[in-house]
């Protein structure tokens, strides 16, 4: 392998050597994030599928040549239940085998540009031991502004049979964050923001994090070239999501210096959404033991009985006179209305 092979993270190839030397991580055999080039060199070989992780909806806007769906809704949700747990594997393999897809496939999964939908997917394929999963960080953004044809139609491939073949090293489960939560050789990583870290921003029962022994918060968008780029882009101040292309080698590995890649990860937040970027990044990045814990905050946080930092409630004594100053202003804005 080309140890000085640069890493163009808008797609985030990352230099292979350097992890491998000098404490980043033991390179993986692949590379897990991929870029536009890739893609484009890979998509229409046999065995290779590209995934479109986004709701059928967004199709209007176009696909990439040759990307399958994995129907109305997003693979996020799609392939999770209502509360954001992963599905049970026989749904999993049927909705996946649906698409045409099989665990032996290639697959490159790919949604809109710094949108953690795609990370899930790639997750969850690699929780069911899809062993060439990858996802392309860039997605319909990169490729569009490399002005690359689009259709309009996702491809339709045969129901294939997708035959798991489950991994459950990549999964966290809440029996198994409480019987690790002083294992100083695990490493918990909160990638919440540091509002919800320190408890100011209540999400769940309780403010807080999980009380482990080895803990360290490093919000998902921190690896974003741009921390701030989603709220600027929601809020109007820039045109496109460049802001979340990947930081580039040298401003992850300061970013995770503080994480042992010798050591096992689990990496949460509120739902287990936004730590599978997280999660994404650190297997690209050559961490051999990466989990991703599906119940995260939304359910640790809600179980008072589960050790917590930072713990913070509710004021509902605020929240309820908030509440009778709003039902007034109501009240009164009726009465302004003129009578029928």
């Amino acid at each position: 392998m080309n140890t000085k092979r640069l890493s163009k993270i808008g797609g985030a190839w990352w230099l292979a050597g350097l992890l491998s030397v000098g404490g980043f991580g033991t390179a993986y055999a692949h590379h897990v994030i991929v870029d536009t080039d890739y893609v484009l060199k890979n998509k229409d070989k046999p065995g290779v599928v590209l995934v479109d992780a986004r709701a059928a909806s967004d199709y209007k806007k176009g696909l990439i040549p040759g990307a399958v769906g994995l129907g109305e809704k997003a693979g996020q949700v799609a392939l999770r239940d209502v509360n954001a747990r992963v599905l049970p594997v026989n749904k999993l393999e049927k909705i996946l085998g649906d698409a045409g897809l099989t665990r032996e496939n290639e697959i490159i999964v790919y949604g809109t540009k710094g949108d953690t939908g795609p990370d899930v997917v790639f997750w969850i394929l690699e929780y069911l031991g899809a062993g060439k999963a990858k996802v392309y960080h860039g997605g319909f953004d990169d490729w569009t502004a490399g002005k690359h044809p689009l259709t309009n139609e996702p491809r339709k491939l045969p129901a294939a049979q997708f035959t798991a073949k489950v991994r459950p090293e990549v999964i966290a489960t809440t029996d198994y964050v409480k019987k690790n939560l002083q294992n100083k050789e695990i490493q918990f990583v909160d990638t919440r923001t540091a509002k919800e870290y320190s408890g100011d921003d209540i999400r769940a029962l309780r403010g807080g994090y999980i009380a482990a022994a080895n803990h360290v918060n490093i919000p998902y968008e921190t690896a974003w070239k741009d921390p701030e780029a989603a709220k600027k882009y929601a809020e109007k101040t820039v045109k496109d999501r460049e802001g979340m292309a990947l930081k580039d080698t040298a401003g992850l590995k300061e970013l995770y210096k503080g994480v042992d890649p010798k050591k096992e990860v689990v990496a949460y937040c509120q739902t287990g959404t936004r730590s599978t970027q997280t999660y994404a990044v650190l297997r690209e990045a050559g961490y051999q033991k990466v989990r991703n814990y599906d119940d995260s905050w939304i359910v640790w946080g809600s179980d008072e009985k589960q050790p917590a930092k930072n713990v913070s409630y509710f004021d509902f004594v605020k929240v309820n006179a908030a509440m009778k100053k709003l039902e007034d202003i109501e009240k009164r804005l009726a009465a302004l209305e003129p009578k029928k």
